[in-house]
């Protein structure tokens, strides 16, 4: 009987940033350098319905990848509870379609 071998930088992604999770003895959590986009946002008011503001910040996108699935994650820089962990594909998808979105725009 052999032990698996422990996560080390040979299987690491080539964007990961060498910072594990490890969520047991044989399974890490690999994660990216956090990127940062600058965006504008609407935000709920008061009564959490309406939106009667406007807020400016960063939006918080990085990898991750645990259990041999990778995720793509988005989150607004005060609020990790709205965060958007989509699968790669989706990631893909939401990509295209907003790429698409653009396109009809130009006139």
């Amino acid at each position: 009987m052999h032990a698996e071998p422990s996560p080390s930088e040979a299987t690491c992604p080539k964007w990961c940033n060498g910072i594990h999770d490890h969520m047991d003895e044989r399974v890490a959590s690999h994660r990216s350098d956090a990127s940062f986009v600058p965006a504008v946002e609407r935000r709920p008011g008061s009564d959490g319905v309406t939106f009667d503001r406007v807020a400016a910040g960063d939006l918080t996108v990085g990898l991750e990848q645990c259990w041999g699935d990778t995720w793509v994650w988005i989150s607004p820089e005060d609020s990790v509870r709205r965060s958007l962990v989509l699968t790669l594909e989706s990631a893909h998808r939401l990509h295209r379609t907003l790429a698409k979105i653009f396109e009809d725009l130009v006139p």
